[in-house]
């Protein structure tokens, strides 16, 4: 069926939700029409990282809480989820957009987690090396510097990637450790398990009124647009702004173009 409306609205989502629909193929059609269209990549996603077996069969589905995690001069506070491939949650997805575009960059990035971001280093050592009696370091690290285990097993990783062992480290090493523990991540989840999407049709093809200058009459709103939100909330808001903003400059478009 073919149709010729007075104006077009086009909403048609990112590619993160293919079960639902939206599966970006309306970006080749775009991109075959002249339209330019950024590339459509996993954003507010998890990463990859290559756990150890123990960590990775103990842990899975673990959550890493009053964390904080910084990456490229950033720093956000929130919580993790260690996943059977890597990490993700809220904590996780504030960082998204930079570790996506390191990884993409150099094939890597690594991500500085504080275990407890709240304590000073100092005070940490000073824990640390009250006397142990007959404690195990486990027993300290989660008695005296109150870490879960999931995130001492996160220690243990840090620990076994530079080819020690936690129990070697000195005090002073182990508790600068606590809080920068280097994850090594190595690739974004894939598109399909992201909960939103960049890149999508550039700026530079929408007026004002996010109406396409080559398709006069034709709008765009929402995630097809190349933009990203930290967070689902803000994607929702953006969203339904340049929806409505796109609706009433079509409304306005056919009140304009009325014939006599």
């Amino acid at each position: 069926m073919t149709i010729r409306p007075d104006a077009l609205i086009l909403a048609l989502g990112g590619a993160s939700w293919p079960r639902l629909g939206s599966d970006g193929g309306w970006a080749e059609i775009m991109a075959k029409s002249g339209i330019a269209v950024s590339q459509l990549r996993p954003a507010n996603c998890g990463f990859a990282a290559n756990w150890s077996a123990v960590f990775r069969d103990r842990f899975e589905g673990h959550p890493l809480k009053g964390i904080a995690l910084s990456f490229g001069g950033q720093s956000v506070r929130g919580e993790a989820i260690v996943t059977r491939d890597g990490l993700e949650g809220g904590g996780i997805y504030a960082l998204s957009a930079p570790l996506r575009e390191a990884i993409a960059a150099s094939g890597e990035a690594t991500l500085a987690i504080a275990l407890r971001p709240d304590i000073a280093a100092t005070e940490v050592q000073r824990a640390l090396d009250a006397p142990r009696g007959k404690q195990s370091l486990a027993n300290v690290l989660r008695k005296a510097v109150k870490l879960s285990p999931p995130a001492i097993g996160l220690l243990h990783e840090a620990a076994l990637a530079s080819s020690a062992k936690l129990s070697a480290l000195s005090t002073t090493s182990l508790a600068g450790l606590i809080n920068a523990v280097p994850i090594r991540l190595t690739a974004p989840a894939p598109l399909a398990s992201a909960i939103s999407t960049a890149g999508g049709v550039a700026f530079s093809e929408i007026d004002d009124n996010f109406m396409l200058w080559r398709r006069p009459g034709v709008f765009v709103a929402g995630e097809m647009l190349d933009w990203e939100a930290p967070t689902g909330g803000y994607l929702l808001q953006a969203s339904f702004s340049t929806g409505a903003a796109a609706g009433r400059a079509a409304l306005a478009w056919c009140r304009s173009h009325r014939s006599p």
